[in-house]
């Protein structure tokens, strides 16, 4: 059997880098902050990285056995001693919802990431806060941290990182490749299968790596795994192991002098502030582990038994470049049908009489969240907006230019929850200005709100509108608009005529004595004064 050859492994990976760069630089650099390559520095992999770690978890067992302590109290300990090294974020320094911003769900979470410096961490301290009122002691939060880890790891990194390989096996080959190929083995439906081989990869490979030189043995004899589960998700854990121990036999020397020449560009990378890992060594690393791979495969599958069987995709083994994309069609799994969970006709026009009434629903929908929010969260049961009768003419004007104006939008849920987001940030910020400018007076503010503007929106909220508007564009105005005409046509205008006129009555009358007071109005004698900030101490256990 031919050996691997290594310059023509690196050359083939230098082509293939070449081909649709930028891609190639992109898929690697969004799947790394996924994975946390990049951006997250986990306390976990601090952990796991730490000689010291062993030794202490040791010291503190057979502390807790002399004196009698508690094993809760132990980790406590164990997590003080981790702070005081560096190892973990100090208790001090996580500090509690507050810190910068002060109100709102997002404000909560922005600042336990970013003074926890960790997102798992941030995001579960966060809810911590938000529903237990910080009650719950550190260890517990690490402990579920450690779990959401461990599933995130098994169900999403493990599964893109197939993902990133496939991408790479087929870009060698087919420079239009795309980048949403890393999220193939969710298409196909074997995240189960694939989710269950990289666990066991990574078991085993723990198991080994107390051996130590087992685990260095066990690492190249294991690094095809990927590579084959990305050529073929379906195939069965043990043939996986089985091909991959086939394919590095006889090579794993190559493959360790392959890391070793590719270890200068990672130790300059950190005096260019971490630029080569980015734009040149991380994707080119990608590009050279497929070019292995498909070498290993083409020296040794005739060689090795029911090879030829389980690795039988023959598209990726064409010898020319295409500028085409990898046709589907050859791939050995069928595609999965999409289901359709709802048949609705939401790019409908909608009557006149149904503008109407949609614009009442939403401006109920919104006097009613309105009113329930500020009895939850200010204990006062209030009439909320600037008008007295129950609705908010916000809400129906923003549903109306969602189903009116954005009616263009509605083939690309994404472009229609941006187009909403946009819409209603641009009415809420006018409506706010307007009206402080006719009445010297504030319905809303967003002061301490995370990435508010001058007080008028903010991020939380637009993101509850894009969403609503998602919701109510693709759900609810179909449906109300099949319950509405149910009604006869005589019924809807005696309706619609009778809402207008009490609603432009409550208009004049509102404009000239606006609804103002506790609770309704922002600022002196406002509800504004009163706005409730969670309150945690940043020193539980």
């Amino acid at each position: 059997m031919d050996k691997l050859r290594i310059r023509e492994v690196l050359n083939g990976a230098w082509k293939a880098l070449r081909i649709k760069y930028f891609m190639n630089v992109l898929v690697v650099f969004i799947v790394g902050l996924i994975m946390g390559g990049y951006a997250m520095n986990t306390y976990v992999g601090k952990l796991t990285d730490s000689p010291q770690i062993e030794l202490v978890q040791t010291q503190q067992i057979l502390n807790n056995r002399s004196t009698g302590q508690s094993n809760a109290q132990s980790l406590e300990d164990l997590l003080d001693y981790l702070s005081s090294n560096g190892i973990l974020p100090a208790k001090e320094e996580i500090k509690t919802a507050g810190q910068q911003y002060t109100k709102g769900v997002l404000s909560v979470f922005v600042n336990q990431i970013s003074t926890s410096e960790d997102m798992f961490f941030g995001i579960l301290n966060g809810v911590n806060m938000i529903v237990f009122k910080g009650s719950v002691s550190r260890s517990v939060v690490i402990f579920v941290t450690v779990v959401a880890l461990v599933v995130f790891n098994l169900f999403v990194s493990n599964i893109i990182t197939v993902g990133k390989n496939r991408y790479f096996l087929e870009h060698r080959r087919y420079a239009d490749t795309k980048a949403d190929k890393v999220l193939f083995v969710y298409k196909f439906n074997r995240t189960w299968n694939v989710a269950l081989i990289m666990f066991l990869r990574s078991l085993f490979q723990a198991l080994w790596n107390l051996t130590i030189v087992g685990g260095i043995i066990k690492t190249y004899e294991y690094s095809m795994i990927p590579y084959i589960v990305a050529e073929n998700p379906d195939i069965k854990w043990r043939d996986a192991f089985y091909l991959s121990k086939k394919m590095t036999n006889g090579d794993k020397r190559r493959l360790f002098l392959l890391d070793l020449i590719l270890v200068p560009g990672y130790l300059l990378s950190p005096f260019t502030l971490n630029l080569i890992s980015v734009f040149l060594m991380s994707p080119y690393e990608n590009c050279v582990r497929a070019e292995t791979y498909m070498q290993l495969r083409s020296n040794k599958r005739t060689h090795i038994p029911r090879a030829a069987e389980l690795l039988g995709d023959r598209m990726l083994a064409v010898v020319n470049v295409s500028d085409s994309i990898y046709p589907d069609s050859a791939f050995t799994l069928p595609i999965p049908e999409k289901r359709r969970w709802m048949r609705i006709d939401y790019e409908r026009n909608y009557s006149f009489s149904t503008i109407v009434l949609l614009f009442f629903t939403y401006a109920l929908v919104g006097y009613i969240w309105e009113v329930f929010y500020t009895l939850l969260n200010e204990g006062l049961l209030v009439n909320r907006g600037t008008m007295n009768g129950p609705w908010l003419p916000i809400y129906g004007v923003g549903g109306l230019i969602i189903i009116v104006v954005l009616k263009p939008l509605r083939r690309n849920p994404l472009l229609m929850f941006a187009g909403t987001t946009v819409a209603c940030g641009v009415l809420e910020y006018f409506a706010s200005w307007l009206l402080e400018y006719l009445f010297d007076a504030k319905w809303w503010d967003y002061q301490g709100y995370f990435l508010n503007i001058n007080g008028r929106i903010c991020l939380e909220g637009l993101l509850v509108f894009g969403l609503a508007g998602v919701a109510f564009t693709y759900v609810f105005s179909p449906l109300l608009d099949n319950l509405y005409s149910n009604i006869g046509m005589k019924a809807r205008k005696i309706i619609c005529t009778a809402l207008l006129v009490v609603f432009f009555i409550d208009m004049v009358l509102s404009a000239l004595q606006p609804n103002t007071g506790d609770g309704v109005t922002y600022g002196e004698g406002g509800m504004g004064a009163d706005t409730v900030v969670i309150e945690t101490t940043s020193d539980q256990h």
